[in-house]
């Protein structure tokens, strides 16, 4: 094999020059490259800690946690509203209203089971109140216990059968039981009860769609935007505002 790099001849200026290139290079400035490993400067960034309002001792009288509960609703803080409750239920275990109040906070935090527990409460106190057995069938349905829901749904309706709300919550439990059909039954009671009543409406447009029924759906979804609209320029009306 020939070694083509290998000199038959060795000319001392040609060494001269490649000495002079191995050691300088070839003439340009090269700057080497230099790796910058970012150094991570922590900055102690100042937290502002918010004082978290304390439940003031109010004495013994559970109304005054009761109010007291109802005032703290009106400016947002649930936290606060929900211990003043549960020091009210405390003091009179017996308060029904309380309970409703504390379930329906429970709810709106997410906290399902405090408020079924809480429901079942008022239920137990005034079971004559057919709002505390929709109140519970409210908080079942979510919970996915649908069965348990209809239950005391059907409760709320043997006190009050002129009740929309109940019939249009079956309906929805009935749904998600795949009992369309019983659905559909609940569904026609609420409107027929409250024909003014938007959500029924929805209900039934959902099942019709489902049911591969589009012009009986969209007639629904109609007459529920069409109710919505009037129920919100009522409330506009009474609340000083123009309708629109």
């Amino acid at each position: 094999m020939k070694n083509i790099c290998k000199l038959t001849s060795y000319n001392p200026i040609i060494c001269l020059l490649l000495a002079a290139f191995l050691i300088y290079g070839c003439g340009k400035d090269e700057t080497p490259e230099v790796v910058v490993v970012p150094t991570e400067v922590k900055v102690e960034e100042k937290v502002e800690v918010k004082s978290v309002a304390k439940l003031p001792n109010l004495g013994t009288d559970a109304e005054d946690y009761y109010n007291f509960g109802i005032d703290a609703i009106k400016e947002g803080n649930f936290t606060l509203a929900v211990q003043a409750w549960e020091k009210a239920v405390k003091i009179n275990p017996k308060l029904v209203k309380v309970y409703n109040y504390l379930g329906r906070a429970y709810y709106t935090q997410g906290m399902i089971d405090s408020a079924i527990v809480a429901y079942k409460k008022a239920a137990e106190l005034d079971p004559a109140n057919p709002q505390s057995y929709i109140n519970l069938g409210i908080a079942y349905r979510y919970d996915e216990e649908y069965e348990a829901a209809i239950n005391e749904l059907n409760k709320a309706i043997e006190l009050n059968p002129l009740s929309a709300l109940a019939y249009d919550e079956i309906g929805m439990a009935l749904i998600k039981l795949e009992k369309n059909d019983d659905a559909i039954a609940a569904f026609e009671n609420a409107i027929a009860i409250d024909a003014e009543f938007p959500q029924p409406h929805n209900n039934l447009g959902v099942i019709y769609l489902m049911q591969g029924k589009p012009k009986d759906a969209d007639n629904h979804f109609k007459k529920f935007e069409e109710l919505l609209k009037a129920k919100d320029a009522k409330q506009a009306k009474i609340m000083g505002g123009a309708p629109h």
